[in-house]
């Protein structure tokens, strides 16, 4: 792990998290381990979170609050799915040249495995699950997430 941390590009990087739902919590525990300097914003308290920030000790939090000090030295911003990039905040990142990710992407970046990917309006779930059952039934090593089931970077170390 260690080889690989001081191998990967973000680390020694500064990353803002914006967003603390599902895919921003799986960012917060995943990224110090490649070495990343994190901070995560969100609108909410700590409270309506439902969080003990000291359970991410590797992580600074600024809540209630998205203050442009933030991307001062930001080398990248992960955005959280439910997070619209029309908020000031992300724009400003983006007017800065600022990089915008997620924990997708991140995840495709780095996973030595085949992915497929299913995109439209309707029927995402049900054909990621039934995709999922049919290659592991044919005998290989499948890992289902994203949108549903796991968040990917969870995993990724066991994926091979």
């Amino acid at each position: 792990m260690g080889e690989t941390m001081a191998n990967d590009p973000l680390n020694g990087k500064k990353v803002v998290i914006v967003g603390f739902a599902r895919q921003g919590r799986a960012l917060a525990r995943w990224l110090p381990t490649l070495g990343a300097e994190v901070t995560v914003t969100d609108g909410k308290n700590a409270e309506a979170l439902g969080i003990n920030t000291a359970d991410y000790p590797c992580v600074d939090f600024v809540l209630e609050e998205h203050p442009d000090s933030l991307l001062d030295n930001a080398d990248l911003l992960c955005v959280s799915g439910g997070v619209p990039l029309t908020i000031p905040f992300i724009q400003a990142a983006v007017e800065r040249g600022i990089p915008l990710s997620n924990d997708a992407q991140l995840f495709l970046d780095r996973c030595p495995a085949r992915v497929f990917g299913f995109t439209g309006c309707a029927g995402k779930t049900t054909t990621t699950t039934l995709t999922g059952q049919m290659i592991e039934r044919a005998g290989f090593k499948t890992w289902v997430g994203g949108n549903i089931g796991n968040v990917l970077t969870d995993v990724l170390t066991d994926i091979g």
